[in-house]
């Protein structure tokens, strides 16, 4: 059986989407929120302080119901935990919040090195939430593979110089955009072979 690449020493994953699949309407949570444009925790945070309250939780509560929906993506708990057998450390980078990761997260057959939310004060697409990831696993983006399924994952990891930048299911225009730039995947599982290179999830 072949090795990894011996400079790849971690993963970052995005959660939402791409650790685990839930049925989230961002159309719908923009309108109840009153988001006319632009990233939705940037519009709360600018919020006065009893409005922004309020609307954090609603956006909560529209998340829960989205991830008692959900599941995770097929294979995932068997690569991460091929993963993590092999050596590598796991880190989740997602802006949800820690309570609702924690949950999920508990879901997989594996501990993360490192998980980092919203709750920090930080999120995507900013570097300093890729830079805290990082910090967390202790290691360069150099020696790192990110791997998310939006724009949002794209345009966070592109500052970096990560060993590779795998996107799951990226959409037409995203492949586009950003085919020479990053790796786009079809499934979870072909992440494998993107790490070890030649394999394959038998």
């Amino acid at each position: 059986m072949s090795s990894t690449s011996s400079w790849i020493k971690a993963a970052i994953f995005d959660m939402d989407g791409t650790l685990f699949i839930s049925p989230f309407n961002w159309k719908r949570i923009k309108e109840k929120l009153g988001v006319k444009g632009g990233l939705i925790l940037d519009h709360l945070h600018s919020l006065p302080p009893e409005e922004k309250r309020e609307k954090f939780i609603l956006l909560e509560k529209m998340e829960r119901e989205a991830v008692s929906k959900g599941k995770p993506a097929p294979e995932a708990e068997r690569i991460l935990s091929l993963l993590k057998e092999r050596g590598l450390k796991l880190g989740v980078l997602t802006n949800n919040s820690r309570v609702l990761a924690e949950e999920i997260l508990s879901r997989f057959p594996v501990e993360f090195d490192a998980l980092i939310t919203r709750d920090e004060g930080i999120w995507k697409p900013y570097p300093e939430a890729v830079e805290r990831a990082l910090d967390g696993l202790e290691t360069t983006p150099e020696q790192t593979v990110y791997v998310g399924d939006n724009r949002l994952d794209i345009e966070a990891a592109l500052p970096f110089k990560f060993a590779k930048i795998l996107i799951i299911n990226g959409s037409p225009q995203l492949r586009r955009e950003y085919g020479k730039r990053v790796i786009f995947l079809n499934s979870f599982p072909e992440i494998l072979g993107e790490i070890f290179p030649g394999e394959m999830l038998n």
